[in-house]
């Protein structure tokens, strides 16, 4: 026990979506690389903690929209680290487009059908092919800490969380932590899916959550938004 290996996990803020870096050790997993032009921030953050690119063994995509994998084929060529995203997703990435989410309000409905209009224009970044695709669980001890890659669909078809020690959740945009009374992400192309996906989540035994956007809560917050979800859905 004396020896068991302590894992940390780094928010990096990017403006428009969070990164994360996975420690353990002298070994880093990144998690999302933000927008386009995001690798200079993400490698000084990585400085600050004393690592060099090359520590970062994996970049996780916890999906494929250009908040948070515009800067993955930069930093694939910096740190020579592997890409990992969920196989439904590859051709997305090969692409250099994940497409624009259906909206869950009607507001971003409207968001949503401006987006698809403007297409790659706004939402394109700078194809690149994964080294790892996935389509189940994936166990990660063969490059860090305790943990695994777990689908979480909903908000793509290809969204993952990365589950670390059976207590910390990094998921992407499954989870979205910037309204003061709800986790329900403003986008999603499927919302019944997404919620068997936060089910999944709390059955993983996590206690804390780290969002691609907004900061990392609580599992309380969770199980609240979940219950309200179904409320509304009740009484509707």
């Amino acid at each position: 026990m004396g020896n068991q290996i302590q894992v940390r996990i780094q928010r990096i803020p990017l403006r428009r979506a969070n990164a994360y870096f996975v420690i353990s050790g002298r070994e880093v997993l990144l998690i999302d690389t933000g927008e386009k032009r995001k690798e200079k921030k993400i490698l000084q953050a990585l400085a600050f903690l004393g690592f060099s690119p090359g520590d970062i063994r994996l970049i996780i995509l916890t999906h494929t929209h250009y908040d948070h994998c515009g800067s993955v084929k930069t930093l694939k060529e910096m740190t020579g680290a592997k890409i990992v995203v969920h196989q439904s997703e590859a051709i997305c990435l090969k692409a250099g487009y994940g497409g624009f989410p259906k909206g869950t309000t009607r507001l971003t409905k409207a968001i949503s059908w401006m987006g698809s209009k403007i297409g790659k224009r706004m939402g394109g970044y700078a194809p690149v092919s994964p080294d790892i695709t996935i389509s189940e669980r994936f166990g990660l001890e063969e490059y860090a800490a305790d943990g695994y890659i777990l689908p979480t669909p909903g908000h793509t078809s290809g969204s993952v969380s990365v589950i670390v020690s059976n207590r910390h959740a990094l998921v992407g945009d499954t989870l979205f932590n910037v309204f003061k009374k709800n986790l329900f992400p403003p986008f999603a192309d499927d919302q019944e899916e997404l919620v068997r996906s936060w089910e999944k989540l709390l059955d993983t035994g996590c206690d804390t959550f780290y969002p691609g956007h907004g900061k990392p809560f609580k599992i309380d917050r969770l199980r609240q938004s979940l219950e309200a979800r179904e409320k509304a859905k009740v009484s509707f």
